[in-house]
């Protein structure tokens, strides 16, 4: 087993809610946990989407915020070298990935997990937001839709569905397998402002 075999919780805020049409992230949060579903480190940033950040009453990330974060492109050696080798999660993966698969570097992403995918297996009937899924589980969530808090709730989640018993050996392994991080993002220093 691979010394970085593990998870990766990720959540990201974002200008709205497609980068085909030049939404951007606002901010991101990563959220590593060994095999075990263990907290082993964690890391966000708010980030300058280089226009203006879009729905402030649902992430409440504003503009004045922003001003002097870094570019994505100054993060994406952090990002990438704690997503090589570990298993994507998030909750609605689709939209986190729909904004990571545009970024240089995302052929780091080679195994994938959506809590909200597994939730009817796990969770009993309702809706299944984040939110939601939290408060049926017993898991506290207070802030949501800012990355850090909602990535921790995501963590916790993936732990619930680890205790009852769920595996995700082969993919642990496929990820672990992945090719080694090397650096492709931007020092802050160079990285261009808007």
């Amino acid at each position: 087993m691979s010394a970085r075999q593990g998870y990766v919780v990720v959540d990201v805020e974002t200008t709205g809610f497609s980068p085909a049409k030049g939404d951007r992230i606002c901010e991101i949060a990563l959220v590593s946990l060994d095999a075990d579903g263990t907290t082993v480190d964690e890391w966000h940033s708010l980030i300058d989407p280089r226009r203006g950040t879009g729905a402030v009453h649902v992430h409440g990330i504003t503009e004045a915020m922003v001003d002097g974060a870094p570019v994505i492109e100054e993060v994406l050696d952090e990002v990438w070298q704690r997503i090589a080798g570990r298993v994507l999660v998030a909750h609605n993966i689709s939209f986190d990935l729909r904004f990571l698969k545009v970024l240089p570097g995302s052929h780091w992403l080679t195994e994938t997990l959506c809590t909200q995918r597994l939730a009817p297996d796990f969770v009993p009937d309702g809706k299944w937001t984040l939110g939601a899924c939290c408060e049926r589980v017993g898991i506290p969530f207070a802030n949501a839709h800012a990355a850090l808090p909602d990535a921790h709730a995501t963590a916790e989640l993936l732990r619930f569905y680890l205790r009852q018993g769920l595996s995700w050996r082969r993919e642990l392994d496929r990820a672990a397998q992945a090719p080694q991080w090397r650096p492709c993002g931007l020092p802050q220093r160079q990285a261009r402002r808007r």
